[in-house]
């Protein structure tokens, strides 16, 4: 007789679910993950994270190219790293190699070749002479290529030299020690860093030359000399020193300018000169107002930890400011030109916490002190005209401003709200007071988040105005926050990514947990950055799209979702799917191939294996392989044009030939790459036959 055939099966599983570290095995859902790292929700399944690279305002090294450009009659070489100008044209451009000679020799100066650039200006023009260092070596034999090469293989490997040429030009924030604050205020980024002797802190804005340090102006005191008012714009100068100086913001204390006992201080810049105790003139007005010194340079301190918040409180849309604190200083506004500190009067003016509420700046003080401006005026604290003070009963470790219609304070071991519209009617109410906010980890994700000791919270308004509920979020992984919390890997940042409905948790050992909120529950996965996160932020460019940083110890700037790999490193990564008895716990089966469903983008090189029988030892693993996958293609006249791949399929498969026997099996997805774009990988098919009850 001849033996039975077995029979094949198969059952496909869409991965969903994020990581489940509490569901017994049995019932673990076959989309949910059991390990893994750098993989995140997304809407099509799981994507590997997006890589980072290093940002300064100069050309983002992803966006370097290449330029072949071919050349005649030479009679030097050039040697990678010479600038190579037309002088013609005026072009230049950066020698990534040595010339490469095809004929003759530099001798006979009869030498033709390729020169491959990078970072080119202009446009070279054939038959120009082309120096370097004002000395002709060639002459151009037609225009340069962009992209030039002529097979894959050697674009891949010139481009590969320009990313990382460019990626050299990009420098740290100048300093010392490590990035303080990072922010984005009108599409400019700016990073905020101690000075070299670690004496003062200094501001730094992101420009295509690279990070510059930004001039925070002078301030001097005034009394009123008289009822002509000062305004901003108006030129001083001194009535004795013959100083002069541009007002760029006046701020009263005290009086009034009708009233001729106006007093306070004036911001101030390119003044020449010094002045000295002296009257001040403004044009043909005399004698306006009474300064009892000079003036003196507007300074940050050292250390601190910076936290902002952008605002306008003045009306006409182009009033839009940036208010920062750092902890160790006075808070302060910026406009992108004018530096204002903002004195409240508190004996030690050092806020560590800042939000803009119902049209107040909101600061918090150490001890648990919160304090609002007057109404529509950061500038004014008194009393008198609408600033308040209430008190929490501990340091504040965060606010949330743009809550529904409360502001959330956070305290380390409570939680509050605060309602009504100023200083007549504003009430603090408490929400918890078992538990509280971790600092730096509160985010507006649709609801508020946050994390305490027990893990991340979504926090989600009640039917009654103003009231909230709070539930956990990160219970599917309570372990991994426990097994931190007991090694004393804390939280020290946090982060909302808009344009991918995550909040991300970041650690400080350079872990993190990114929480996907597309789906219902939550989908939380691991990250691992290979760098600590000193400070972070999402803002927007000038065309509206949302751009992420961090800043590390080193003192660099990156720029998240940008580039294939983490600053030139590899990206690792892995998902371990849970063990799959395919609804037949009892029954042992042959699997014979596993089919991973993938949208790369042109080819994705992945490793899949598998385990069986809840990684028996008799139960052998498979033997991993690799796969180069294609996928990303698209239909004519469906897909937009530039925006898929050719020759690729719609969807890439990978197919894993197993052979192996057990109850169940977990795959593992692997995935290192330095230069390919994410992927996602959003389903597997698993190929069995039943070989009979388990007894």
């Amino acid at each position: 007789m001849c033996p039975l055939r077995e029979i094949q099966q198969t059952k496909s599983f869409l991965l969903s679910g994020g990581l489940n570290l509490i569901t017994p095995a049995l019932n673990t859902p076959p989309g949910n993950v059991i390990a893994g790292v750098n993989y995140e929700g997304a809407p099509r399944g799981y994507a590997r994270v997006h890589g980072y690279e290093r940002f300064s305002g100069k050309a983002k090294p992803s966006q370097a190219s290449y330029w072949v450009l071919t050349f005649k009659t030479g009679t030097a070489g050039v040697v990678a790293g010479n600038v190579v100008t037309g002088a013609t044209s005026g072009a230049t451009g950066i020698a990534l190699y040595n010339g490469i000679l095809t004929s003759g020799s530099y001798g006979g100066s009869n030498a033709r070749g390729t020169l491959v650039l990078t970072a080119v200006s202009g446009t070279f023009q054939n038959l120009e002479n082309l120096q370097v260092s004002a000395s002709t070596v060639a002459v151009a034999d037609g225009a340069a290529q962009e992209r030039g090469a002529t097979n894959d293989t050697t674009d891949a490997t010139y481009y590969r030299a320009a990313v990382a040429y460019a990626r050299t030009q990009i420098a740290a924030v100048p300093g010392s020690g490590p990035v303080r604050g990072v922010w984005v205020f009108n599409n400019t980024t700016y990073a905020f860093r101690d000075n070299v002797g670690a004496t003062a802190g200094v501001m730094h804005k992101a420009t295509t030359a690279g990070w510059v340090a930004q001039d925070l102006g002078r301030t001097v005191g005034f009394t009123s000399g008289g009822t002509i008012e000062i305004v901003e714009g108006n030129t001083i100068t001194g009535a004795t020193s013959a100083a002069t100086a541009m007002v760029r913001r006046v701020i009263l204390t005290s009086g009034t300018w009708a009233g001729g006992d106006a007093a306070g201080r004036l911001i101030l810049s390119g003044q020449t000169g010094n002045f000295v105790a002296e009257n001040l003139n403004v044009g043909a007005s005399l004698n306006v107002a009474t300064i009892a010194a000079n003036s003196t340079a507007i300074a940050l301190p050292a250390g601190g930890k910076y936290r902002f918040t952008n605002h306008n409180f003045f009306g006409a849309s182009n009033f839009k400011r940036m208010y920062g604190v750092n902890g160790a200083g006075r808070g302060f506004e910026w406009d992108g030109t004018v530096f204002v500190p903002i004195i409240t009067g508190m004996p030690v003016d050092a806020p560590t916490h800042v939000a803009v509420y119902k049209n107040h700046l909101f600061l918090a003080f150490p001890g648990g002190s919160l304090q609002n401006s007057a109404t529509g005026d950061p500038y004014e604290w008194s009393a008198i005209l609408g600033a308040a003070e209430i008190g929490i009963g501990e340091d504040i470790t965060g606010l949330l401003e743009s809550a529904s219609t409360s502001m959330i304070v956070f305290g380390r071991n409570k939680v509050l709200y605060l309602t009504g519209d100023d200083a007549a009617n504003f009430v603090l109410n408490p929400l918890s007071n078992e538990s509280g906010a971790i600092e730096d980890t509160a985010q507006v994700i649709g609801n508020p988040m946050y994390m305490d000791d027990g893990g991340v919270r979504d926090m989600s308004t009640t039917n009654a105005f103003g009231d909230w509920k709070m539930g956990a979020v990160t219970q599917m992984i309570e372990p991994l926050v426990r097994r931190k919390r007991e090694a004393g890997i804390l939280p020290v940042n946090s982060m909302r990514v808009r344009a991918r409905d995550h909040y991300r948790l970041f650690f400080s050992d350079g872990t993190g947990f990114s929480i996907y909120f597309g789906r219902k529950p939550a989908e939380i996965l691991p990250f691992d950055l290979g760098k600590v996160v000193q400070c972070c932020c999402s803002g927007e460019d000038a065309n509206g799209n949302e751009i992420l940083f961090f800043g590390d110890n080193q003192g660099f700037v990156y720029q998240m979702e940008a580039g294939t790999s983490f600053d030139g490193a590899v990206i690792t990564a892995y998902l371990r799917l849970p063990f799959n008895a395919i609804s037949s716990p009892q029954y042992n089966k042959r699997f014979h191939k596993a089919i991973l469903e993938i949208d790369g983008n042109g080819q994705t090189t992945l490793g899949l294996t598998a385990e069986f029988s809840y990684a028996d030892p008799d139960s052998p693993p498979a033997v991993e392989q690799m796969f180069a996958v294609r996928g990303s293609g698209g239909f004519w006249n469906e897909s937009q044009w530039n925006s898929f791949y050719w020759s690729s399929p719609v969807e890439g498969l990978a197919e894993s030939y197993l052979d192996g026997l057990g109850k169940n099996i977990s795959l593992t997805v692997v995935s290192e790459s330095q230069h390919e774009e994410s992927h996602t990988v959003h389903g597997y098919t698993l190929n069995f036959s039943f070989r009979g009850m388990v007894r």
